[in-house]
């Protein structure tokens, strides 16, 4: 009998750090007092303190994966490519995500040869691009990436999910994991358990799960630790774990 996958979930920990928080210990006692085996950091040049931590401790989770910043133009293309590669290492991130609005060629082709582990994902409805599924493919196979499928981006485009699912077809052997989060009138990404939405976004997350099983990385806004073990939990249950 085939043993079932371990369910890798954990949420997005940049609002840590827009809560001045930078001490990735005090990071991973949040992960722990969710019940979260999975993290994503989220890269922000302008805040070298944000590089800084990443750099000092590593999580001690199941699954990470980095956030990378879209290319800043301002700042060194070396720096930030090497910084990048430095914290994927440290963190022994599975991939690095990035977003695809005007998304750089040289910047992809450094990210990938300097040995990051890039996947893309599909944006929302108010970027000018990074959302046609043509556009996606093409990235996809130029700089041969992965795929990350946020979720909620693709609800904006298609609340029907007929684009979500064109989208997780497209992308195939190369999805690595899903951005969660839902809607509501105060957000246009809160944690899917306080969603308007969430019966579609469950729905469609257990589709997907009918076909193959991949990380969730949380990305609903929340403040306190006790809001992700539900949401953590509520998933579980929606999912059947």
């Amino acid at each position: 009998m085939e043993e079932k996958k371990v369910f890798q979930i954990g949420p997005s920990i940049g609002y840590l750090f827009t809560q001045g928080m930078y001490d990735l210990q005090k990071h991973q006692e949040f992960l722990d007092e969710a019940g979260a085996n999975a993290a994503e950091l989220v890269m922000y040049f302008k805040e070298e303190k944000r590089q800084e931590a990443m750099l000092s401790k590593r999580l001690n989770t199941d699954f990470v994966s980095i956030h990378l910043e879209d290319f800043y133009p301002d700042g060194s293309l070396y720096r930030q490519v090497f910084v990048s590669k430095q914290i994927f290492d440290k963190q022994q991130a599975k991939i690095g995500v990035l977003h695809t609005a005007n998304v750089k060629d040289f910047y992809l082709e450094a990210l990938t040869e300097i040995g990051i582990n890039v996947a893309i994902e599909n944006m929302d409805a108010t970027r000018p691009s990074g959302h046609a599924r043509w556009e996606l493919e093409y990235l996809l196979k130029k700089f041969k990436l992965k795929f990350v499928l946020d979720i909620q981006h693709a609800f904006k485009h298609d609340s029907s999910m007929v684009y979500a699912w064109d989208l997780f077809q497209m992308a195939g052997a190369n999805l690595v994991f899903l951005h969660v989060s839902g809607q509501n009138s105060a957000s246009i990404h809160s944690l899917v358990h306080k969603a308007d939405n969430k019966k579609s976004i469950t729905e469609f997350v257990g589709k997907i799960f009918s076909q193959i099983q991949v990380p969730i990385i949380l990305e609903g806004y929340y403040v306190a630790a006790p809001e992700i073990k539900k949401e953590i939990d509520f998933l579980k249950k929606e999912l059947g774990f």
